[in-house]
């Protein structure tokens, strides 16, 4: 992710001041993808400040907090109605979640490829979204299809896994923590559930493209090939359940029911933007919010590379990285030809 300076009033936009496009591209934030800088050493305390401040303040991040907030302390606190189970306060918290998603998700669509809000700006992929019927897609479309998977199955287990701990809490069976008594934990939870989501979607991302599984589970998310934002909650129900269960580490961890609400945001809301094809919303000829997550849209054009997020290494760790660049796509194409050669290619197409 990366801040720009583009014009979105030229007719042909001036592209941001970096290094010239890959020509698999419309656009790209600065290559190589890098990852966060929790990782520099020694310390960038510079590099460390601006990337905190543009990543958690300046984009979806931000949104994520301000709801679990609002949620939490004001729209649905956890309290001792929770404690058994009621249909009334379950399906409040079913309604919520469809309607944050549907209002994130289409709304997103809706000013990217309704109205077209900011053309090609900043968008990765230089291929239009697919609009045209394609029998590959539930009901002929890859919208319609992509809000059917996200909304009866997406929304729906990421509402299973709050109803859960919502009773968890209520109950006393998890500890629960105040910003009172612990302030410096209350903060520091938030980065660490961040750097947790990234271990975890890696660790569940790599068994997914087992072949045998990416046959019947993965396939369905990886019918989007060019991505829009109802195709971030687009998942078979298994690999839903097998996603949003990142939330379930907070049975064991002590916490405020606003941890468990900024992660379960950043699993559904932040999979929407995350998948939006473009890096920012632009308005007013200015970036107003970061989106994007370039280090995942390679993951979608090159399938075997790129299977945790930028929050962590874990990619350039265990060999997988992609970083954007020509001689990283060479490498993945290369190693997919041993994977098929060993009969280990998930996808055959």
């Amino acid at each position: 992710m990366t801040t720009t300076d583009a014009d979105p009033n030229e007719e042909t936009p001036t592209q941001p001041a970096i290094a010239p496009m890959s020509s698999q591209w419309h656009w790209h934030p600065d290559l190589p993808v890098k990852y966060s800088p929790y990782w520099n050493w020694p310390p960038k305390f510079g590099a460390l400040g601006k990337w905190i401040w543009t990543n958690w303040l300046l984009s979806d991040r931000s949104i994520f907090l301000l709801l679990a907030f609002v949620v939490a302390f004001w729209m649905q606190p956890v309290g001792p109605e929770q404690a058994n189970l009621d249909f009334g306060w379950m399906a409040l918290v079913f309604i919520r979640n469809w309607i944050f998603l549907l209002i994130v998700a289409g709304g997103l669509h809706h000013w990217f490829y309704g109205i077209d809000g900011q053309g090609k700006l900043l968008k990765y992929d230089p291929r239009p979204y697919m609009k045209r019927k394609n029998a590959l897609f539930k009901f002929g479309y890859q919208t319609w299809d992509n809000i059917y998977y996200s909304m009866v199955f997406g929304a729906t287990s990421i509402s299973i896994f709050e109803c859960i701990l919502r009773l968890a809490y209520a109950n006393d069976f998890v500890g629960t923590l105040s910003f009172g008594a612990h302030p410096i934990w209350f903060v520091l939870l938030f980065p660490l559930l961040a750097l947790w989501q990234s271990f975890h979607f890696y660790a569940v991302h790599l068994f997914l493209h087992q072949p045998f599984i990416y046959k019947h589970v993965h396939s369905v998310h990886h019918r989007n090939v060019n991505t829009g934002p109802w195709s971030g909650m687009s998942m078979h129900p298994a690999e839903s359940l097998g996603y949003t269960s990142a939330v379930l580490v907070l049975l064991i961890l002590p916490s405020h029911p606003v941890h468990m609400l900024f992660l379960a945001y950043w699993l559904m809301i932040g999979a929407a933007s995350s998948h939006s094809g473009y890096e920012a919303i632009w308005s007013k000829d200015r970036q107003a919010l970061l989106v994007g997550a370039f280090f995942h849209q390679l993951h979608h054009r090159y399938y075997e590379c790129n299977y945790g997020n930028a929050e962590m290494p874990w990619d350039k760790w265990f060999g997988t990285y992609h970083d954007g660049s020509d001689d990283a796509t060479k490498r993945t194409r290369d190693r997919k030809r041993e994977m098929h050669a060993r009969g280990r290619y998930a996808n055959p197409n």
